[in-house]
């Protein structure tokens, strides 16, 4: 049985609790926490946040930046998961970064059409961030929160009013597409086609400003992220699966904040399996767990219909990473991704971390191999010990749906 935690991940509250006691572990005060006393505030907002308690009646509003306007700070960089890693911030530079955040939460309807919300939608859409006025309804809160697929945000405030102070400034390429009548998949297709990366297409997504004019809703962050990976996969998925499987064994591998990824591609024609190796002491699996969870999913050449529920978000983020790289190879290929969550990684960062860090991994050469044999002993020999404890390929073979298979490429 898979340790309750490690499937759940916070999100389900399948322990039966109201909150997750991991997470309510970790909320500590920002810094920000002596303007209690404020009603109101103006400044930068980078992007926009939708809620999904009390779907479809949510909480909405622009993510704004505590942090002085006239300071040196580059605004983008609060938002932008892809910097954070190529600039190799760490854990803590993270949280610092992500408690000058302060989420507005307004409630609506999720097809409301009100000002607040067409508001909102222009701020999704904006290239670059865009002044607002706020009233608050009460003063905010200053509790840092964190998620296995969200960024961790800091303050958070139940608002009056907002006012753009300022014309946001929109991609004309950008506002053809949202204008158009193009369904959901289609318009996320196009934006991310136009040079979008998943986070801001995610973030038009959520805003309520893709798909048919008369069916147009706003969708909680929380889904949007896992639904624009999985949007985008399935694009590049029908694609690269016309193309030739690549000719021999690659490994790929990238390590970033005590997460450690393995990828196998193999000669075949697509599927994809993917492991997640969690330590004792990392942030879902406590230390009083005294051997690594290990959990799989997999999908075959015709994809799948139920949602990978051991993983979650990090299956799909993952997924996507894959392709990505495939389609740039112009091949196909049976894929395992292995991931080893190991103790330092305590705090849950969001879902970009395992994105990003795939990503990486196919930006370095990878090891080549002529047998599926020699392929699998290095990864053997790659896997990592922590405190004495390691894991070695076989706990991962007794799970695996493609690794027990035998091929006339294995002999």
């Amino acid at each position: 049985m898979y340790r309750l935690c490690i499937v759940c991940k916070g999100s389900r509250l399948l322990c039966g609790r109201k909150t997750c006691p991991l997470l309510a572990g970790l909320r500590k005060t920002t810094k920000f926490a002596e303007l209690s006393d404020t009603k109101e505030f103006f400044g930068p907002s980078t992007s926009i946040f939708v809620g999904r308690i009390g779907y479809p009646r949510v909480r909405v509003g622009p993510m704004t930046i505590l942090e002085g306007r006239d300071s040196d700070v580059e605004l983008e960089r609060f938002e932008e998961p892809s910097k954070w890693f190529a600039q190799g911030l760490g854990m803590d530079e993270i949280v610092e970064l992500r408690s000058a955040t302060l989420r507005s939460k307004h409630g609506e309807h999720i097809k409301s059409r009100s000002n607040f919300v067409a508001d909102m939608t222009e701020i999704a859409l904006a290239k670059q961030p865009v002044d607002v006025e706020l009233t608050f309804k009460s003063s905010p809160t200053f509790n840092l929160s964190f998620s296995d697929l969200l960024r961790p945000i800091g303050a958070s405030v139940s608002v009056e009013t907002m006012h753009v102070t300022e014309n946001p400034k929109i991609p004309k390429k950008v506002d053809r597409i949202v204008s158009d009548e193009f369904k959901v998949s289609e318009a996320a297709h196009e934006l991310y086609d136009l040079g979008l990366d998943v986070y801001k297409v995610a973030m038009i997504l959520s805003s309520g400003a893709l798909g048919l004019h008369n069916a147009q809703k706003m969708v909680p962050t929380r889904w949007s992220i896992t639904a624009t990976d999985d949007t985008i996969f399935k694009k590049l998925a029908a694609q690269l699966k016309e193309y030739p499987p690549v000719d021999s064994y690659s490994v790929y591998e990238s390590s970033y904040m005590d997460n450690h990824f393995l990828i196998l591609l193999m000669p075949s024609l697509f599927e994809y399996e993917n492991f997640e190796a969690w330590f004792p002491g990392s942030v879902w699996n406590d230390a009083c767990y005294q051997r690594p969870v290990v959990v799989e999913e997999y999908e075959g050449f015709k994809g799948r219909k139920q949602y990978a529920a051991n993983e979650g978000g990090g299956y799909y983020a993952a997924r996507l990473a894959v392709a990505e790289a495939l389609h740039k190879m112009r091949r196909q290929a049976g894929v395992i991704v292995l991931r080893e969550i190991h103790p330092r990684y305590s705090v849950p960062l969001g879902v970009w971390v395992v994105r990003e860090t795939a990503r990486d991994a196919f930006r370095k050469r990878g090891e080549r191999f002529d047998t599926k044999k020699e392929a699998l002993n290095y990864i053997d020999s790659r896997l990592r010990a922590n405190e004495g404890m390691r894991l070695g390929l076989k706990d991962f073979e007794v799970l695996s749906k493609i690794l027990r298979q035998k091929r006339l490429t294995d002999f």
